[in-house]
């Protein structure tokens, strides 16, 4: 144990009143499914162990488009744990092929350009997702619909899927597709962000224009080189209150973890 990091966050989110204080979004992003793995099995556990109301997951189950039958096959196994807690919320990254989505007899609801409303006791919270089977791809308007005063939580692969956003129209985005740059140096962080975002804006939690974004380092891992430093998987828990509190951009670690912040 110890190979995935456990990360927390209190986020206030426009719009949550008290009933809606405490709302739990477990966050996972770039699963990557190649082959199984002590990191895979681990990540595993944590989605049964873990307390939340909400699994989101925000792209890139394959390593590659046209590997998506594999990636199919491990999600059944990976995600078993999670499915007697309810649906499993997920939008396709550029390494995925539409065919992921597909009905494939499992609870995982794709938010493909569309959104749900999900109810917490008297409170609701809006759950839009965006289709990005391609960089800067997907109908922002369309998954969001017609604004109202529901809080909103987006999810995105593409962390620069913030800029496209209208101000007070999203309070918390949810993304991946950085890795957190995979590799991370003291003092330095990623040298790479990979989308058009700041290099720091690459992992945690950040503003990007009027949006709060939470990047997860993910769980897997790619090109060029399947090797992580200083930038251990993750599984992020964010938890929607109605008054800003004051956090770190790395979150704080409530599980163990190995590896180290900027």
């Amino acid at each position: 144990m110890g190979l995935v990091a456990v990360r927390g966050f209190d986020v206030h989110v426009s719009g949550v009143g008290t009933a809606l204080d405490g709302f739990r979004i477990a966050h996972l992003s770039d699963l990557h499914f190649r082959r199984w793995n002590p990191v895979l099995e681990e990540a595993r556990e944590l989605l049964g162990t873990l307390e939340y109301d909400a699994l989101a997951v925000t792209g890139d189950f394959a390593e590659w488009p046209h590997r998506w039958p594999r990636a199919v096959e491990m999600m059944k196994r990976f995600f078993e744990p999670a499915y007697a807690r309810g649906t499993v919320y997920a939008t396709l990254g550029n390494h995925d092929h539409e065919r992921i989505a597909d009905d494939r007899g499992d609870p995982i609801r794709f938010l493909r350009d569309e959104s749900v409303v999900l109810e917490h006791g008297a409170g609701r919270v809006r759950l839009a997702g965006v289709d990005q089977l391609v960089k800067r791809g997907g109908d922002v308007h369309r998954a969001l619909g017609p604004a109202d005063d529901l809080p909103t939580v987006l999810l995105a692969h593409y962390p620069s899927t913030a800029h496209r956003l209208e101000p007070d129209r999203v309070g918390l985005q949810l993304s991946g597709h950085t890795h957190g740059g995979q590799w991370r140096f003291p003092g330095i962080g990623c040298l790479w962000g990979n989308d058009r975002i700041h290099p720091r804006q690459a992992w945690g939690l950040h503003r990007i224009r009027w949006t709060q974004v939470h990047v997860s380092a993910g769980i897997g891992t790619s090109l060029p080189i399947h090797a992580r430093i200083n930038c251990p998987p993750e599984v992020t828990v964010l938890t929607l209150r109605t008054r800003a509190p004051a956090v770190r951009s790395g979150g704080a670690v409530i599980g163990t973890e190995r590896g180290t912040e900027d």
